[in-house]
């Protein structure tokens, strides 16, 4: 895909280096050639990209937006624009930092998450996992006698607190228990 995309640019940037193996026009090698790279590269974004998934995606986001400044920093060059350049090499710079800083945090090699699953092989069905432990199953009148019972109440907001937007139903919930002499903690 590399070597078509290059092949590809070449022909772009000089159309009379493919002119003898077709009869297009010099304008129409120009078109062909960035269809061809464009459609191409997309090929080869959605390739590498594909097999990366999970808590890797924002990094790799980080890592396209790298990318998107890096050629708009090339662009400038090429059209001998210095503002663009700087832009660039601002955004790419910035993309890179924070791809870094990302994959720093997550104690993982960048190299690692940009090529994520590229090369493994799916994962094969084995026995059934055996679940160990007991799972308590909790109704609302269940959970409203427990809070009632209680005491001491640590109340643990997370993500599904926030995709259901309940926080200020949760915050009702609290005032309404410390009124009642209920010792209320968030953790």
């Amino acid at each position: 895909m590399l070597a078509i995309t290059g092949l590809g640019m070449a022909a772009f940037v000089n159309p009379d280096f493919a002119m003898s193996l077709t009869s297009m026009s010099p304008e129409e090698m120009r078109v062909t050639s960035l269809a061809l790279v464009g459609g191409i590269s997309s090929l080869l974004g959605l390739h590498l990209v594909a097999s990366i998934g999970g808590p890797d995606m924002p990094v790799v986001i980080t890592v396209l937006n790298s990318y998107s400044g890096w050629a708009l920093c090339a662009e400038g060059f090429m059209l001998g624009n210095p503002l663009l350049a700087q832009v660039g090499a601002l955004i790419g710079f910035s993309g890179a930092i924070l791809t870094w800083i990302m994959c720093e945090a997550m104690g993982r090699d960048v190299i690692s998450v940009i090529l994520g699953g590229a090369g493994t092989a799916a994962p094969v069905a084995t026995e059934g996992v055996v679940i160990e432990g007991e799972a308590t199953i909790s109704d609302i009148d269940s959970t409203v006698e427990k809070l009632l019972e209680a005491n001491n109440i640590i109340i643990v907001p997370g993500y599904g607190l926030a995709v259901a937007q309940a926080q200020f139903a949760v915050a009702d919930i609290a005032k309404k228990l410390k009124s009642m002499g209920k010792n209320i903690r968030f953790g």
